[in-house]
């Protein structure tokens, strides 16, 4: 899905106080939601004795980066878009990091780049393939579920533009599941079978023949390593991180490839919900070419 921006504007119609309220709403919500996910990664440092200036400068990293970022989107699709979309990265990336402290490893916050997303940093190694697919499944968990809430929003308020941004939300996480080296679905098939790896570097060849882009053969190259990795020796001691126990190994399984269908039909679903309303009442910066 790619996005096609428009200058065309809105008509104005006799609920748009309401829809701007909502709109109000929803920004505030989420906002709130950035500075209390913010907040649970500087409080920590301010209890150990950080140093203030680190402190700052973890907040400059991750606010910075994501208002840049926002800026960017802003001046291609409108505001309304980019805000949205940059908050639903945001909820992605703490899904990673929740999953990654709950397992007690050591964590950056997290660094917004345009158009390549956001990361964090891991500080140290998984110790087996379950953290690894753990950490991995938790950003497009809660990312999802975030783009399920900004759904719900849409049709609540009769807002096209959270229905187009969830819809994105849906599709970012989905690309994030395929299962392949440096994406989320390739760590978290190192819990199931490396093998996977094999199918997620043909998905990703079809990608970047059919729809070539600086970040699709970027994300090819890089996995590529990993892949290799399946056809030379192994040692012990990596025989023993692919170790994982069958009842964890059905559970992420279940968790992988329920997420993948549930996402594939919410984007139907929310695509489908656009296209049925009158072109007039559909945000033109943000319709969607499938």
């Amino acid at each position: 899905m790619r996005i096609k921006p428009s200058t065309e504007e809105l008509r104005p119609t006799e609920g748009a106080g309401k829809k701007a309220a909502g709109i109000l709403a929803t920004l505030g919500i989420l906002i709130v939601k950035f500075f209390g996910a913010l907040k649970g990664l500087l409080l920590p440092l301010l209890k150990f004795g950080a140093p203030l200036w680190k402190v700052g400068l973890i907040a400059l990293k991750t606010g910075g980066t994501m208002l840049a970022t926002m800026w960017i989107y802003a001046t291609i699709w409108g505001w309304q878009f980019a805000a949205g979309f940059v908050i639903l990265i945001l909820f992605h990336e703490c899904g990673h990091l929740i999953a990654a402290r709950q397992l007690g490893l050591k964590v950056g916050a997290p660094v917004f780049i345009p158009f390549m997303g956001a990361f964090i940093a891991l500080k140290e190694a998984p110790r087996d393939a379950w953290v690894e697919a753990w950490v991995g499944i938790g950003g497009p968990l809660l990312g999802a579920f975030a783009s399920l809430v900004c759904h719900s929003l849409g049709e609540m308020f009769d807002m096209p533009v959270l229905i187009a941004i969830a819809s994105t939300g849906y599709w970012l996480n989905l690309f994030n599941l395929c299962p392949i080296g440096t994406l989320d679905g390739g760590r978290v098939v190192t819990a199931l079978s490396p093998w996977f790896w094999l199918p997620g570097l043909g998905v990703m060849g079809w990608l970047a023949i059919t729809r070539p882009n600086f970040l699709i053969i970027l994300i090819l190259i890089m996995s590529l390593p990993r892949v290799f990795s399946l056809f030379r020796a192994k040692t012990e001691a990596e025989q023993r991180y692919f170790e994982v126990p069958t009842a964890k190994r059905w559970l992420i399984g279940g968790l992988y490839f329920g997420l993948i269908a549930a996402l594939g039909l919410a984007m139907i679903v929310a695509h489908e919900q656009l296209e049925a309303r009158h072109p007039v009442r559909r945000p033109a910066q943000v319709q969607s070419v499938w």
